[in-house]
């Protein structure tokens, strides 16, 4: 059973100034950062440096107890800034379907990633030269898992979602898809180009996110990306290549094909394929009326 778009909006309706500027949807996303970020910035100052003391097999296990638990506890904050602020059932957690949706994201990536790599490899543009220690590839689950569920939460869960409660699908999409290619403009390797198909590409993303209103499908997804892109396949994630990866390749060819030292994020077939994909899922989710009105429409 899918979530409704209705039952993630704030069900308070205050009749007091204050009480409306505190359900006003963009003051909520400086409120949620009120719960998560304490946690969030004790991880990183106390926690990170923990285990950045231990080293070897242990340091691994470490690492690894470490996202899970992490993404527990900041599970649990959000939980509780939708119990107090918005005063409803945070759905958009729910455990409900949890597996099969976040299995289907994951595929979805591996189907996504493998015919890329798949092509590159029938083309002549991707070698295998060299395969490193398995552990990597459990390493590389929880650390592309960690990393993509923080993104998620953020810039699905709770910017998306309350730009969607204020200006509607299509414009809260727009507005977050920017947000999310302008964050990444930072990173090695980045160009024009590949910080345009970050945001056009970023409509699979939303549209996943849409369609079950739950986090696991989206998550499934941004992760599957990642881990099989980066973890597995050795490519740049992002323009990042200093992350560690099972397969070491020797990638060459046209950058419109490959993505060039941007990753396969930039490559002008794998947004086809993720815009392909994307058409398919907004499709299904304009037919499950999961697409928002803007408030001056509703």
């Amino acid at each position: 059973m899918l979530i409704k778009s209705e039952q993630l909006f704030t069900s308070v309706h205050p009749q007091s100034v204050l009480g409306r500027i505190i359900q006003f949807p963009i003051v909520r996303i400086l409120i949620v950062a009120l719960f998560i970020a304490p946690f969030l910035l004790f991880h990183n100052n106390v926690i990170a440096d923990l285990i950045a003391s231990s080293s070897g097999l242990f340091h691994s296990i470490l690492v690894n107890a470490d996202a899970v638990v992490s993404i527990v506890i900041f599970m649990f904050f959000y939980s509780l800034y939708v119990k107090f602020v918005e005063k409803r059932k945070a759905y958009e957690i729910s455990r409900e379907k949890s597996v099969v949706e976040f299995g289907w994201g994951f595929f979805i990536s591996f189907v996504l990633v493998g015919f890329m790599v798949l092509l590159m490899v029938l083309l002549g543009y991707y070698r295998v030269t060299e395969l490193d220690s398995p552990q990597i590839i459990v390493d590389s689950f929880f650390f592309f898992g960690m990393g993509a569920f923080l993104q998620v939460l953020a810039f699905r869960v709770v910017l998306f979602r309350l730009f969607e409660e204020l200006l509607g699908s299509w414009l809260a999409f727009v507005l977050v898809a920017a947000i999310f290619g302008v964050a990444h403009f930072t990173n090695p390797n980045t160009s024009l180009w590949s910080t345009l198909a970050l945001i056009i590409s970023d409509i699979l993303l939303v549209a996943a996110f849409i369609y079950t209103r739950r986090i696991w499908l989206v998550w499934g997804v941004h992760m599957g990306w990642n881990f099989f892109q980066d973890g597995i396949f050795g490519m740049p994630n992002s323009g990042i290549t200093s992350f560690q990866s099972w397969i070491q390749p020797a990638i060459s060819g046209p950058e419109w094909i490959t993505g060039g030292s941007f990753g396969i994020e930039a490559s002008v077939i794998a947004v086809c394929l993720s815009i392909g994909v994307a058409i398919v899922i907004v499709k299904m989710s304009i037919e499950k009326k999961q697409i928002v009105s803007p408030v001056w429409k509703r």
